[in-house]
């Protein structure tokens, strides 16, 4: 069993080698600037901010703030011009470009506003994708993508056309291919905007299950703080700064997910 998927009866929980409350993610006084013609844009302005194994954090400001910069440097799609980005105590800041891109593909989840699709692809080949381009055998990434999308309630959507999918069935399925590779932190831009009320909180609270029930780090940021219903906490972001705090306190449908292992169960099978 890899190190980062610890079972019940691991021995090095009894050393206490392996914490639940374990900081996945830390940022410290991270800072961004992108060079535009005339004046350089600070998306990041010295952030610091710990998001723990099992915690969903919500960040949320307007256009323009810095949230979409903040997700891409934790996922470690952009590398911050000052300060410290770790992952379980590993430096994602000096790590090579090819290292960077396993990491990617192993550690982090990522959903983003928009169709989670490549055209030409089905609903069941867009979820396997991810494994299949980590050399999964196709067999088994195509086992675990049922199984993720069967617990994302969008087990309905494997045969239809993507072009026909609703709002929420597409971010369903999105968030199904980036749990497929159990990944240990995911990062969601704007994937509740474009819903309905009662979608958001659906997707909100499957998020939330997410980190509960898988001990998945979940960060999501969205324009709008009605969107991070049952985030803790909920931060505020402006120019490039997070301004202040707040929580959500709802009570939300829990959604019971694969746990780690359970591709390779699939594997056993």
């Amino acid at each position: 069993m890899p190190p980062d998927r610890v079972g019940p009866n691991d021995p090095r929980r009894s050393r206490g080698l392996w914490d639940d409350a374990e900081v996945i993610l830390r940022l410290e006084n991270v800072s961004k600037r992108y060079a535009r013609k005339g004046d350089d844009k600070i998306a990041l302005n010295g952030i610091s901010l710990e998001l723990r194994r099992g915690q969903m954090m919500g960040v949320y400001g307007s256009t323009g703030s810095g949230k979409t910069t903040l997700l891409h440097v934790a996922g470690g799609l952009e590398t911050p011009d000052r300060g410290t980005v770790a992952y379980k105590g590993e430096r994602l800041d000096q790590m090579s470009g090819a290292q960077l891109r396993r990491h990617r593909r192993r550690e982090i989840g990522c959903v983003w506003a928009g169709k989670p699709w490549i055209a030409g692809l089905s609903v069941l080949e867009q979820v396997q994708l991810p494994l299949l381009l980590d050399g999964c055998d196709h067999r088994v990434a195509q086992r675990a993508a049922r199984k993720f999308l069967l617990a994302c309630e969008a087990g309905h959507c494997i045969d239809v056309d993507p072009e026909d999918l609703s709002d929420g069935e597409r971010q369903r399925v999105a968030i199904a291919r980036a749990l497929v590779t159990e990944p240990r932190l995911l990062v969601a831009d704007g994937a509740v905007s474009n819903l309905s009320g009662v979608e958001q909180e659906a997707i909100m609270a499957l998020l939330g299950s997410l980190a509960h029930d898988a001990k998945v780090a979940v960060l999501i940021a969205d324009p709008s703080a009605r969107a991070m219903i049952g985030a803790n906490p909920i931060l505020y972001m402006r120019d490039g700064k997070l301004a202040g705090t707040d929580t959500a306190t709802a009570q939300a449908k829990v959604y019971h997910l694969p746990t780690a292992g359970s591709r390779r169960s699939a594997a056993d099978a």
